[in-house]
């Protein structure tokens, strides 16, 4: 039989049991009560019916026969082999995975061993620096080591605000709340009061990190009392030494703006005591008598003493070393030196203890200029042992100015002298070449005229007194220009201004000249300049009555930029400038040495036929307007003249 007709048979068997069973099924379903055979074959058959056709359909669709065993035996073996194959491969790629994973393992516990290790470094690290390290994340400390504790006095909390408004001084947490509206600096420096109320100044660095976590605040603190005090010592020592420096420059330019010792002086004191701090000072002049005399003091306890205190050197007690041996003294507590009040008592002084009453501290200084002592400076203090080599140096860089400041005033009393001197000799050969010449010829004419009276001419006789009439006349008028030219009084009462519109009219009305004066507003000058400026005025009036022929003259006074500015012109005959130079005529040495010691300078324009200009320019600048009624500034001139 073949392999088919076993195959249908086989076929309808299973298509009989199925159908069988499903008849069986349908009858206690749906007919309970029957017993259902007939439906029970009928199912079957149908069921094998259908199977054996099922068969034959599938037969005709798919025609041969079944693949044989080896075929399938073969089938499978490839299958398995395959299956083999392709386990072989997962098996190698899980081996690869577990070595990965392995490793992977193995280096994620080899990290944490590391970062724990790490940490401990850190904490370790961290806990042995001078540095506070503190650490906030979010807001919240996290980390701080134990210098941070040490550093604040405690623990503080938070982040930046809350450690400011914890433990920073009032000024020091408004500065920093300020600065923090503005912007996140990466560090700070502040003063902070720790709980045991001791002022510490830190200094804190910021570094942020931000993450997923979040944001984490690095901050490293440092104590930087030390520093700072230093920094703040510093800069009061260069405030303290600028304000000296300046105090001396000041000096300088006050020493060379007037040549008035005692109020300069004065003035000295007082700038003194700005840097070095005294309850009384003094300034005393060596005279040429050797005694130390009294230029200058600040006496708050015998404001009317002082100026009666002159000592011979001998007697000088611990101010004569000063001066002898040139060096410096202190003496910590006078009180406690008896000879220096002695000394002063045995030079014929009463005085009393009300003296150092509030002084203990003595210091001296010598006033040397070239190495030679132009006096001393005397400092006292309330406070014993006071002064120091600070002190000392500061009073020797102070008593070189005062030296020049006694030395240009002794100049210029010397050149005083001298001036006074030279005018008294020109006033000699004035009075020599004018009017003693003029009254020798009155007296000639005078003896004329009585011969002729003897002898009956009357004529010659009044031609003879005539004469006499006229150049006793002009004598007169050449004492009354100098006389006006030597003291005038309304220059001392009213001013520059006031004598020479005097001057000018006294000129109009004797010699019939035309004058025009401007005085541009200005009033007075200093003291110290206006007399000579007067004199140039009057000696170059003067030349003009006597010499020029002019019918009209103009005189400007003005001021500008800090010079005070006399501008005489005339319309007369002129002069040949060189030769009356020469010939040493007409007052111009005279007026060119007042304008050059007032640091001006003097300018004469003339020509035969074209009359005269004279100008002198005299600065402003240099000299004190002390007890001087200028009512013009110089800036208010400038712009006027502008």
């Amino acid at each position: 039989m073949s392999r088919v007709f076993w195959r249908r048979l086989l076929v309808t068997a299973i298509s009989l049991v199925v159908g069988l069973s499903l008849a069986e099924g349908i009858r206690r379903l749906f007919f309970p009560q029957s017993n259902g055979w007939i439906l029970f074959c009928l199912l079957g058959i149908l069921a094998a019916a259908l199977g054996l056709f099922l068969d034959l359909r599938l037969a005709a669709v798919f025609p041969g026969p079944f693949p044989p065993s080896e075929e399938i035996q073969t089938d499978l073996l490839q299958l398995n082999r395959e299956l083999e194959e392709r386990a072989s491969l997962h098996q190698s790629e899980l081996a690869r995975l577990n070595v990965e994973l392995t490793l992977q393992i193995a280096r994620h516990q080899q990290a944490e061993d590391t970062a724990r290790l790490n940490e401990e470094r850190f904490r370790n690290l961290a806990d042995n620096i001078q540095e506070g390290l503190s650490i906030v994340e979010n807001g919240k400390m996290v980390y701080m080591n134990e210098r941070v504790c040490e550093i604040f006095g405690k623990c503080p909390e938070g982040d930046l605000r809350q450690r400011v408004r914890d433990f920073a001084t009032p000024e020091e947490a408004a500065r920093i709340n300020a600065l923090l509206t503005r912007k996140s600096p990466p560090e700070l420096q502040y003063w902070i009061r720790r709980p045991d109320g001791k002022l510490r100044c830190i200094r804190e660095h910021y570094s942020t990190v931000r993450s997923e976590e979040g944001r984490r605040l690095f901050i490293v603190t440092s104590d930087v009392t030390e520093r700072a005090q230093a920094y703040q010592n510093l800069e009061q020592a260069v405030g303290d030494r600028t304000r000296e420096l300046s105090t001396v420059l000041e000096i300088s330019q006050r020493i060379a703006s007037t040549l008035e010792l005692e109020p300069l002086l004065n003035l000295i004191l007082d700038q003194i005591a700005s840097i070095i701090p005294y309850s009384g000072a003094a300034i005393y002049t060596l005279e040429e008598n050797s005694r130390l005399k009294v230029a200058a003091y600040q006496l708050p306890n015998l404001p009317h003493l002082a100026p009666s205190l002159s000592l011979p050197l001998e007697h000088a007690g611990r101010f004569r070393p000063v001066v002898t041996e040139k060096r410096v003294i202190i003496i910590e507590d006078v009180r406690g030196e008896p000879p220096l009040a002695q000394a002063h008592k045995s030079a014929g002084l009463a005085v009393p203890s009300a003296l150092f009453q509030h002084s203990h501290s003595w210091i001296g200084i010598p006033l040397l200029l070239r190495g030679e002592v132009m006096g001393l400076l005397s400092l006292t203090h309330e406070q014993p042992g006071y002064y120091t080599e600070t002190h000392t140096r500061l009073a020797q860089a102070v008593s070189h100015q005062i030296a020049v400041a006694i030395e240009n005033a002794r100049l210029y009393e010397q050149a005083q002298d001298l001036a006074t001197l030279g005018e008294r000799n020109r006033i000699a050969r004035e009075l020599h070449d004018s009017v003693t010449q003029l009254l020798y010829g009155i007296s000639l004419l005078s003896t004329a005229a009585s011969h002729s009276a003897n002898k009956g001419n009357v004529h010659q006789a009044q031609e003879n007194l005539t004469e006499i009439k006229d150049n006793a006349l002009q004598a007169l008028q050449e004492m009354r220009l100098l006389i006006l030219e030597l003291n005038p009084p309304l220059l001392q009462k009213h001013g520059l201004a006031a004598a020479l519109k005097a001057s000018l009219e006294s000129i109009e009305s004797r010699a019939g000249l035309e004058t025009e004066l401007h005085t541009d507003g200005v009033e007075r000058l200093p003291r110290a300049i206006e007399p000579d400026v007067y004199r140039i005025a009057m000696e170059a009036l003067n030349n003009l009555v006597r010499y020029a022929r002019a019918k009209k003259v103009t005189v400007d006074l003005q001021t500008r930029s800090d010079w005070i500015i006399l501008d005489i012109r005339d319309n007369g005959v002129g002069f040949d400038i060189e030769r009356v130079r020469d010939g040493g005529g007409m007052g111009i040495h005279n007026m060119e040495q007042r304008a050059k010691r007032l640091g001006g300078r003097l300018e004469i324009s003339s020509r035969p036929g074209e009359g005269t200009r004279i100008k002198a320019e005299i600065p402003l600048l240099g000299h004190s307007t002390e007890n001087s009624d200028w009512t013009r500034t110089s800036a208010e001139n400038a712009e006027k003249s502008n």
